[in-house]
């Protein structure tokens, strides 16, 4: 719509109050725009100054952590002061009589062997640092948790024969006395290094104080029963443990277990000596076979070849009539294979091989043959199971 001005006047009036409003709302456009230019500009402020908040508590939050790391560190270290003190004054009490020792098999290299001084020390080092090669090296394999295997008990050998070239050169050279010391500071060092993996490998395996009390107290109190029960987990390997072997090495010896009264041991004691005689006795005899690693007692006749005859001692047979009320079952005769895998069959009963009433078929399963044979035995066993 176009509007029609029939004045000047009036056209320049209007055309001023239209620039007066296009100026108005430039400066409401430039008001609008300074005021979101002030707002981004606050709020990029607020956002730096958040970022520098931020950046401000990581690193305070990281100088927390640093001196929470130093202060736990620290700590660490300190609560390891005593067992690095302890350390040391196990590594003092331990290095100082193989000083000794090791100077005294120097010296009786030098003096008496003739050895020159500058090859005198391997006299001791042959004879002192064997033992003490496999005493670290258990300590070492203790530590990770690895069998130590033969090392400890050659590490006592080493150790003996050591302890005993000191005593007889000492003796010789310084008197008794001196070789006695002598020899026992060759065993001394080594005996402080074993309590102490003995120590560490009781905290590997998670014994505590009383149960290694209570093993030192058994090799004291009970020596050969200590070393029947040390013998008895070696041959069975590690499938018994050291109560088991305890409990066995105390049956081999008393018959009886220990928890049993010492009345019940000291009876258990003389029953197990009469037995192992008539035992003996029996072995002897011929009453007692070994079958599948099973002792068994021979409960079959004895039978003879034909043609070959036995002296049978002879029955007295009452004069009055026989007593019908009891009856006994009468084990028939078996022949040679069939007493022979009678014998067969109940060890593999004894050792839970087979059933105490096995069939034909598990019997030939087990130890083939005839089948006649192996019939014979099952109407045997089963006579007998009734």
């Amino acid at each position: 719509m176009s509007t029609t001005f029939y004045t000047g006047r009036a056209e320049r009036t209007m055309a001023a109050a239209m620039a007066e409003q296009h100026k108005a709302a430039a400066e409401a456009q430039r008001a609008e725009t300074a005021l979101k230019l002030v707002q981004v500009q606050r709020e990029h402020a607020l956002a730096a100054d958040e970022l520098v908040e931020r950046r401000a508590a990581r690193r305070r939050a990281d100088r927390r952590a640093a001196r929470a790391e130093r202060s736990a560190r620290l700590s660490g270290l300190l609560a390891r002061v005593p067992d690095w003190l302890l350390s040391a004054l196990w590594a003092a009490v331990i290095v100082s009589p193989i000083t000794l020792a090791w100077r005294a098999q120097q010296a009786f290299a030098a003096t008496t062997l003739h050895v020159p001084s500058g090859w005198s020390w391997l006299f001791p080092l042959a004879v002192e640092a064997g033992a003490w090669v496999c005493a670290f090296e258990a300590h070492r394999r203790t530590r990770r948790g690895a069998p130590t295997g033969s090392l400890l008990t050659w590490m006592w050998v080493l150790s003996g024969i050591a302890a005993g070239i000191q005593l007889a050169h000492a003796s010789v050279d310084y008197g008794v006395v001196a070789g006695v010391a002598l020899g026992a500071m060759s065993l001394l060092g080594v005996l402080l290094h074993h309590i102490r993996s003995t120590v560490d490998r009781a905290a590997v395996e998670g014994r505590t104080g009383a149960e290694l009390r209570r093993a030192a107290w058994r090799r004291v109190r009970f020596p050969r029963l200590s070393w029947a029960a040390a013998s008895i987990a070696a041959a069975r390997g590690g499938d018994v443990t050291a109560e088991q072997a305890w409990t066995a090495a105390w049956t081999d010896r008393y018959g009886v277990g220990p928890d049993s009264s010492r009345r019940d041991r000291s009876l258990a004691r003389v029953i197990v000596r009469h037995q192992h005689r008539a035992d003996r006795e029996a072995a002897r005899n011929g009453g007692l076979v070994i079958v599948s690693g099973v002792i068994l007692p021979v409960t079959v006749p004895v039978l003879h070849p034909a043609g070959v005859s036995s002296d049978v001692p002879a029955v007295e047979v009452p004069d009055g009539p026989a007593d019908e009320t009891e009856t006994g079952i009468v084990q028939p005769e078996l022949s040679l294979k069939a007493a022979d895998l009678l014998i067969k069959v109940r060890g593999a009963i004894a050792a839970g091989e087979l059933p105490a009433r096995p069939s034909a078929r598990a019997i030939l399963a087990a130890f083939k043959g005839a089948t006649e044979t192996a019939s014979e035995v099952r109407d045997l066993l089963r006579t007998e199971a009734a």
